[in-house]
């Protein structure tokens, strides 16, 4: 059981991953700093955070307990309870831990898993629920309208993972209003030469398409049947080529692309 192994090991199980020295440095590059020694510092907070992600479902003090259990040489936890530890996380901020995991993300996939030498990545967002204060009705919103909100707040989350590790590699969180093909933006800058980007047909966009063939990268995304109606030529396997035009309101040029029919969408691939 996770838990039983947790309270056998401590800090120790995650200080292999997330080094203290590292954990220092991105603390200290947010301005996340202590001005006075705390017992619980800004460094432990981190572990404490990292955690409460292992497990969910467990309560504050009970993670406190488990992370305490494999340190013996830890410090008293008198005086420390529920409101403490939230105040602890208020300091930390979100940013460090944003940072702390573009700090150690990477591929971890190996050469016997390349696809014709070709990393394959993949990018896709999905709504999370998040609770219901102030701050995260503000930043994130409510479904339904604004006189009549619906439900707990929700952000949405667009990631892009290695598929063959399971690997993620970078993720950003938005409004639930914002759309995906907005919000995956910011992740581009993983996407180069010697990758396979797959997509769904949410995320198709032409200017971004032309942007990531620009960088090197290779493309398979589903898009819907309207897109590609234009054929100029079919394949003996089956496939065909279609030219995908900009809308009359985009600056983008049109481009070919190989498309394959499916039940239900098409899949583009970069030619």
């Amino acid at each position: 059981m996770l838990v039983s192994r947790l309270e056998r090991l401590g800090l120790g199980i995650l200080t292999r991953s997330c080094p203290p020295e590292l954990v220092d440095r991105v603390v200290a590059d947010a301005g996340c700093g202590e001005k006075r020694r705390r017992l619980l510092s800004a460094r432990f907070t981190v572990y404490f955070v990292l955690a409460l992600c292992l497990f969910p479902r467990v309560d504050y003090l009970e993670v406190l307990r488990l992370l305490k259990a494999g340190e013996p040489g830890l410090r008293s936890w008198s005086g420390v309870n529920k409101s403490s530890l939230t105040r602890a996380r208020q300091r930390l901020g979100w940013t460090v831990m944003r940072d702390l995991f573009r700090a150690i993300a990477r591929p971890r996939g190996r050469s016997p898993e390349l696809f014709h030498g070709l990393s394959v990545l993949a990018v896709d967002g999905m709504l999370l629920a998040v609770p219901d204060s102030v701050s995260n009705r503000e930043t994130f919103g409510k479904s339904g309208s604004q006189r009549s909100p619906m439900g707990c707040p929700m952000a949405r989350v667009v990631a892009v993972a290695e598929c063959s590790s399971h690997a993620v590699l970078d993720a950003v969180v938005g409004g639930w209003k914002d759309s995906e093909r907005i919000v995956s933006d910011e992740l581009e800058r993983h996407v180069g030469t010697g990758t396979l980007l797959l997509a769904d047909r949410g995320f198709w966009g032409l200017a971004r398409w032309h942007r990531l063939r620009e960088r090197g990268a290779h493309l398979l995304w589903r898009t819907e049947r309207r897109m590609a109606r234009r054929v100029e030529d079919v394949l003996a396997d089956g496939s065909y080529l279609a030219r995908i035009q900009a809308n009359k309101h985009s600056k983008a040029a049109g481009t070919f692309a190989r498309v394959r029919r499916n039940s239900r969408a098409l899949e583009a691939l970069s030619v």
